[in-house]
């Protein structure tokens, strides 16, 4: 019971303290390293939401993909963020990244329990890959990349825990693991309303 009231408290706390303001990857330019890092994933409601259901789904298939899965997410989005540092453009990358929370929305929706694992990571893999992306495009000029990569990596780890600690309190319960299927029913809107906002504003 203790460790549920921490799992909730946690939720609740990050939300409250981080909450997801708006679409857009926007970091404040005099923002340097660490802190600019890490709040960008926080501050991004596409970023956030699509982070919170990679830990979701490895919570619902379980073994080693509740770590497997979250990891290939971070190891991805350091290779994309190495590319944005270095200044390639990828076609699609804004209406990719919102793409990323309708579809593992879905993923949440419907995947089995102990189901296979690797099609969601190479979901994961692709989509870790265009977050990251976004993270080193809008790297401050004034930011330290080391530090600011760090910034984002220890948040986006965060965010991914916080989701393994829902799915895991979700799907340990009959009664709530229904619940878990209407959350991600809810991302995908979540995500299908970045993407038709993001569209509109080109």
């Amino acid at each position: 019971m203790n460790r549920n009231l921490t799992v909730w408290a946690l939720a609740v706390f990050l939300l409250v303290c981080f909450p997801a303001m708006a679409y857009g990857h926007v970091v404040d330019e005099e923002g340097t390293g660490f802190a600019a890092g890490f709040l960008h994933p926080l501050l991004g409601l596409d970023h956030f939401l699509a982070m919170l259901a990679v830990g979701i789904v490895s919570a619902q298939l379980g073994g080693r993909r509740i770590f497997t899965i979250p990891a290939t997410f971070v190891l991805a989005m350091i290779g994309g963020a190495v590319a944005g540092i270095y200044g390639y453009q990828w076609p699609f990358s804004e209406a990719g990244i919102a793409l990323s929370v309708v579809v593992l929305g879905t993923a949440i929706a419907t995947v089995k329990e102990n189901g296979k694992g690797w099609p969601v990571m190479l979901v994961v893999m692709l989509f870790g890959s265009l977050h990251g992306h976004a993270h080193g495009l809008e790297l401050p000029q004034a930011a330290d990349p080391i530090y600011y990569a760090a910034g984002f990596v220890s948040s986006t780890t965060a965010i991914h825990l916080l989701g393994v600690g829902i799915g895991h309190f979700f799907t340990t319960r009959a009664a709530t693991g229904a619940l878990l299927r209407h959350v991600g029913s809810g991302m995908v809107g979540m995500g299908l309303m970045i993407l038709f906002d993001s569209m509109a504003a080109r």
